[in-house]
């Protein structure tokens, strides 16, 4: 049958028609429409089941471990819990993590101190190659996990002047990215001004004499 329908034209592949053609072979002797055999079992792939068979990876367990308990499937924690009951550090490693995430979600800076005390008490090697890596930059560190404040706003400054430079490829002087920079920054205030204008335009009489007042 492959053989046949490759003459004329078919280019997939011999699996797909074998797959398509065994629910045929399991009734054969009975004469049913196309329309009316159902799928064999055998032959029908339950995802449920390919999640059960196949474990995770200790990249995607780590994932796990920096989530919140009711951020996680149920599966999941199960298997998280597995692991954590059959290897003390496996359980001493996530609930670590559990602590350092907490910290940061809660800015809960004054508890680094003690974890990083922890860390290099108890913790994996990978877990105090990361401590020492914040030992390094320590103020920052503790700010960052204590102050409400960011410095997002000059990163994104920092990486759109980079972007205007890339364009350039390195050939421009710095009197010409410092121009192309101005003129981005005095089109895009021209541009909310025209926007702004035009929501003006769309409003009634009335209401525009209610703002003037």
């Amino acid at each position: 049958m492959y053989r046949e329908i490759k003459e004329q034209g078919y280019t997939g592949s011999s699996t797909a028609v074998g797959r398509f053609v065994a629910p045929f072979r399991a009734h054969k002797g009975k004469a049913r429409s196309f329309k009316s055999v159902e799928p064999e079992l055998a032959t029908m792939v339950n995802p449920e089941e390919v999640k059960k068979k196949r474990p995770p990876t200790a990249l995607q367990i780590a994932h796990w471990m920096i989530f919140k308990e009711e951020q996680r499937l149920e599966w999941q924690q199960s298997y998280l819990t597995q692991l954590c009951e059959k290897d003390s550090q496996i359980a001493q490693t996530y609930e670590l993590i559990q602590e350092f995430t907490s910290m940061l979600r809660e800015r809960e800076g004054e508890r680094l101190d003690e974890w990083l005390e922890r860390v290099e008490n108890q913790g994996v090697g990978e877990l105090q190659s990361f401590a020492q890596g914040l030992k390094k930059d320590y103020e920052a560190v503790k700010a960052g996990l204590t102050l409400s404040w960011s410095n997002g706003q000059t990163e994104g400054q920092v990486h759109r002047l980079k972007l205007i430079k890339r364009q350039m490829y390195g050939r421009g002087s710095f009197t010409l990215l410092r121009k192309r920079v101005l003129h981005r920054a005095e089109t895009k205030r021209r541009k909310r001004r025209a926007q702004k204008g035009s929501r003006g335009l769309g409003r009634k009489p009335g209401d525009q004499a209610a703002l003037a007042s």
